[in-house]
């Protein structure tokens, strides 16, 4: 009887979610896409010769607030590269969580978002989620990076989680580095992510004399040794936690999720075991540069779209 009951209800739910397609603001790919942030409201800028520590997670869209903020206060990070965030989407209190998370831990934030979430508007204000990048530096450059191979329809016509847009990486100046946050397609196979990932070193050649980090989920579907990892070593990444066997996510034995430093003089890290926050654990590594470069300085001003 219970199983006859739950058939409907789940068939009921999906139907209304679609219906969003219809009933939600309906956004550009501009408008998904588009960076809002105050990547210059905090002006401390951290001593460029110490060691960075960097965090990277997929806090999944943001849901337990609290226990994010707690976890990443407890971490002390310099910079945070965090993947699936909400903003604006009724499941995670309609709130932007970038910009609350910016806020509770005292950092500069920007984010860029991936996709809009259908049935997760509040009223006429659409649902958004994306990457964000937070610094206790200022923030200059942001930039979204929308991937050229997607699985668009898989997501668009997805009974149980209708979206519209596209996976991307957020990539911005910061503390001396050039960081992206990035976030893999889920649905396809390690050939699909591999072709992403050539998007983000593509980009990353614009900078040859910079120092690099690339995080964030990479959802690969075999362990250390997928061929997706085979172009970081000849362009100058270390693994930051290194080569040891480590689980980054609740439900995979195998990590996912990657933090790779490039120009690196030293980097030691970890998985930090963080219970019921999310379905993935943070990533902490602590690096060192020897030539740390200085900050830009153009800035994306105020809590508005960066046009």
């Amino acid at each position: 009887m219970r199983s006859i009951l739950i058939f409907p209800i789940v068939a009921f739910v999906s139907i209304f979610r679609l219906t969003g397609h219809f009933t939600e603001p309906r956004l550009s790919d501009a408008e998904i896409h588009a960076i809002v942030g105050e990547p210059a409201r905090i002006s401390q800028v951290p001593a460029a010769v110490r060691p960075l520590r960097i965090v990277t997670w997929n806090i999944e869209r943001g849901v337990r607030f609290n226990k994010i903020v707690a976890a990443l206060k407890a971490l002390e990070p310099d910079v945070v590269l965090l993947q699936e965030v909400d903003r604006g989407c009724k499941r995670s209190g309609k709130v932007d969580v970038a910009r609350e998370l910016g806020h509770a831990l005292g950092m500069n934030w920007v984010t860029g978002g991936e996709f809009q979430e259908i049935g997760e508007a509040n009223g006429n204000a659409p649902a958004v989620t994306g990457q964000a990048i937070l610094s206790r530096s200022p923030i200059s450059d942001p930039e979204v990076i929308v991937f050229r191979k997607q699985s668009s329809i898989r997501w668009r016509f997805n009974p149980f989680q209708p979206r519209r847009g596209g996976r991307v990486a957020l990539r911005a100046r910061t503390a001396g580095l050039v960081v992206y946050s990035l976030h893999l397609e889920s649905g396809g196979g390690d050939k699909q992510r591999s072709s992403q990932l050539k998007d983000v070193f593509a980009d990353q050649a614009r900078y040859p004399a910079a120092n690099v980090v690339i995080a964030g989920d990479f959802n690969n579907s075999i362990g250390f040794q997928s061929f997706m990892f085979d172009e970081f070593r000849p362009a100058g990444f270390v693994d930051a936690l290194g080569v040891a066997p480590r689980q980054t996510t609740v439900d995979r034995r195998h990590p996912i999720d990657w933090l790779f430093a490039k120009g690196a003089t030293e980097a030691t890290g970890r998985v930090e075991p963080v219970p019921d926050a999310s379905d993935h654990y943070p990533l902490i590594a602590t690096i060192s540069w020897d030539r740390p470069e200085l900050p830009r300085t153009r800035l994306l001003q105020g809590s508005a779209a960066l046009q």
